[in-house]
C-alpha cells in the first residue's frame, strides 16, 4: 500500500478518533464525575497532539525514504494504542466514579460506623444538626419483583437525583438497600419540615426498572439534636421512632416527641410478653351476653379476649391486639380463640345451653389460608358445628383488600359459617361492601348507639342501619347499650339483638355458664306463669 494512501486513512481515523472522545466527554460529562471528565480530556489532548504531529511531519519531511515512513507509522499506530488503552481505563474509572458518586459516603458501602461517627462529632462539637431517616417500607416487595442489587441500584440513582434536587453541599447523605439517612444543620422544624417534603417528592417519582415504572413508598422521621444528647446511638433511636410512628399513625413524616419512647417502651414490653403469652396460657376468653330484643332471651355470646396480669391488672386489648398484628402475632392469638370457643361450647352444651358464639377475625386472618384449614379441621372432626359460630369481620379489615376477603369470606360461608360485619357505619365505604360481599348480620357501632339520645343524626343513622339490614336480609345487632331506655328504644326501631352493660358485663366463662343457667331458670319460670 502506498504510505501516502496510509497516512491518510490514518489521520482520518484520528480525527473519527478525535469527534468520538468529545462526544463520549459530553455523554459521561452529564453524570457529574469530575475525575472521568478529566482522563477524557487527557485523550482529547493525545489526540489533537498526535494529529498535529503527523500533519507535521508530512509538511516538513515528506516522505522521503522508507525509514522515514516506518518511523511515521510507528508514532501514529503507538499513538493510536496509547489512546485505546486510556479509553479502557476510563471504563474502569467511569465505573468507580460512577458508584462513589451514586452512594456519596466515605466508602462504599453503607457503613454504621461512619455515620455514627460523624453525628458524634457534631454532638461533641455541640453543632446544632438535624437527621433526616428515610425508610423504604415496599423494599422487601421492590426486591422479590428485581433483585437485591437492583434494588440497591435503584436506591442510588434515587439518592443521586436527590443531591441535584436539594442542591446544598451542606446536607451529609449515607444509605444502605432501605433507608437514607440526611444530616442538616438546621434546626428550625419547618425549614427541615420543607426538606423532608422535598425528599419525600423526590422519592416517589417513578423509577424505571426492567421497562417497569417502579415507585417507593418511604416514610420519613426526623430529630432534632439538644443538650441532653450525649451519644449517636440516641439520637439514631429517637430518629427511628419517629420513623415507626409516621410509618404506624399512615403519614408521610413525624417529628421524634419525648412522650414517644414511653410508648414506644410500653409496646416494646407487651411485644416481649406476647411471644410466651400463648404458650403460657396467659390468655383468657370472657364472654358478654346478646339477647333477643323482643323477650330477652339469650340469642348467643360475643367471645372477648383478655389479658389479665399477675398483678390483678390487666393489659386492654385494644393496645395488644394491634401490636400482635403489626408484629404477625395475631394469627395465632386468632387460632388460640377458637380452639378454646370450640372447647366452651362443648361444655355449653353439656349443660344443655346450645349457644351461638361471636368471633372477632383479624384482617391478617383473611389474607391466608391458616384460619380456614383451622376451622375446616374443627368442622371435619366433629368438634365445632359451623351453626354455633358467627365470624364478626371489621370495615377496616374488608376494606384492606376487598378481592382477598371476598374469596375468603366466600369459602368460610360454604363451610356453613355466618358471617357478620362489626362496628358498622364507622368506615368509609359501609354501602358499598354490603353491594360487593354477602354478610348475614350487621352490628352498629357503639358510638351510634351512645349518641342516640343526644344527636338527631345518630338517631337518624341507627334507624336507616336497621331498616337497610332488613330489606337486605340481614339481621341486626345493637352493642354498648347502657341503660333499658335505649334497649326499648332500639326495640321499637326494630332492631333484633341487644348487647351492652345493661344486660351483662363480658364475664369468664364459669361466671358465664353460671348466669346463663340462671337465665333458664328464669326464662322457664316466666314460661309457666
Amino acid at each position: 500500500m502506498d504510505i501516502n494512501v496510509l497516512f491518510k486513512i490514518l489521520t482520518v481515523l484520528n480525527f473519527l478518533a478525535l469527534f468520538g472522545s468529545i462526544f463520549f466527554m459530553y455523554k459521561m460529562g452529564k453524570l457529574g464525575s469530575k475525575t472521568l471528565r478529566t482522563y477524557l480530556s487527557i485523550i482529547t489532548v493525545a489526540y489533537v497532539v498526535g494529529f498535529l504531529y503527523s500533519e507535521y511531519y508530512f509538511i516538513n519531511h515528506g516522505f522521503f525514504n522508507e525509514s522515514d515512513s516506518f518511523a511515521l507509522i510507528v508514532v501514529t499506530v503507538s499513538i493510536h494504542m496509547l489512546v485505546i488503552v486510556l479509553y479502557v481505563i476510563t471504563q474502569f474509572i467511569r465505573y468507580f466514579s460512577q458508584e462513589d458518586e451514586k452512594n456519596n459516603i466515605f466508602e462504599s458501602k453503607y457503613n454504621n460506623a461512619t455515620y455514627k461517627k460523624a453525628i458524634l462529632s457534631k454532638i461533641e462539637l455541640g453543632t446544632p444538626f438535624n437527621i433526616i431517616k428515610v425508610k423504604i417500607i415496599n423494599h422487601r416487595k421492590l426486591i422479590d419483583v428485581s433483585s437485591e442489587s437492583q434494588f440497591s441500584k435503584m436506591l442510588s440513582f434515587s439518592v443521586l437525583e436527590l443531591k441535584k434536587t436539594l442542591k446544598d453541599s451542606h446536607l451529609e447523605f449515607y444509605h444502605d438497600s432501605r433507608e437514607i439517612i440526611i444530616i442538616g444543620y438546621s434546626t428550625d422544624r419547618e425549614e427541615i419540615k420543607r426538606l423532608a417534603y422535598m425528599v419525600y417528592e423526590a422519592l416517589i417519582l417513578p423509577i424505571e426498572m426492567k421497562k417497569q415504572n417502579i415507585l417507593l413508598q418511604p416514610v420519613i422521621g426526623c430529630a432534632i439534636s439538644s443538650s441532653d444528647v450525649e451519644s449517636s446511638e440516641v439520637l439514631l433511636k429517637q430518629v427511628d421512632i419517629a420513623c415507626y410512628k409516621a410509618k404506624k399513625l399512615g403519614v408521610i413524616l413525624d417529628f421524634y416527641r419525648s412522650t414517644y419512647s414511653e410508648s414506644i417502651y410500653e409496646e416494646a414490653y407487651i411485644l416481649n410478653r406476647l411471644i410466651n403469652a400463648i404458650p403460657n396460657n396467659e390468655f383468657k376468653l370472657f364472654y358478654q351476653p346478646i339477647v333477643n330484643s323482643i323477650d330477652q332471651t339469650v340469642h348467643g355470646y360475643e367471645a372477648l379476649i383478655r389479658w389479665p396480669q399477675s398483678d390483678g391488672s390487666m393489659i386492654p386489648p385494644d393496645k395488644f391486639i394491634s401490636i400482635a398484628e403489626t408484629n404477625n402475632y395475631i394469627k395465632g392469638i386468632t387460632q388460640w380463640v377458637v380452639k378454646q370457643v370450640s372447647h366452651d361450647i362443648a361444655a355449653f352444651k353439656r349443660e344443655n345451653i346450645h349457644p351461638l358464639v361471636h368471633v372477632n377475625v383479624s384482617t391478617l386472618d383473611l389474607h391466608d389460608e391458616d384460619l380456614y384449614k383451622l376451622l375446616f379441621t374443627l368442622v371435619t372432626n366433629k368438634q365445632l358445628e359451623p351453626s354455633d359460630v358467627i365470624l364478626e369481620v371489621t370495615e377496616s379489615a374488608l376494606m384492606s383488600d376487598v378481592d382477598t376477603a371476598y374469596l375468603m369470606l366466600s369459602k368460610l360461608s360454604e363451610l356453613g359459617f355466618y358471617i357478620s360485619i362489626d362496628d358498622f357505619g364507622t368506615g368509609y365505604s359501609s354501602l358499598s361492601l354490603l353491594r360487593v360481599l354477602s354478610f348475614n348480620q350487621i352490628k352498629i357501632d357503639q358510638s351510634f348507639i351512645r349518641n342516640m339520645a343526644i344527636g338527631n343524626s345518630d338517631y337518624a343513622i341507627v334507624a336507616s342501619t336497621i331498616y337497610l339490614a332488613h330489606s337486605l336480609g340481614c339481621n341486626v345487632v345493637a352493642e354498648g347499650v347502657e341503660n333499658f331506655d335505649l334497649f326499648d328504644e332500639l326495640k321499637d326501631l326494630g332492631c333484633d339483638y341487644i348487647q351492652g352493660y345493661c344486660i351483662s358485663k363480658p364475664k369468664e366463662f364459669t361466671e358465664i355458664l353460671h348466669w346463663s343457667l340462671k337465665q333458664v331458670e328464669i326464662n322457664k319460670q316466666t314460661a309457666i306463669a
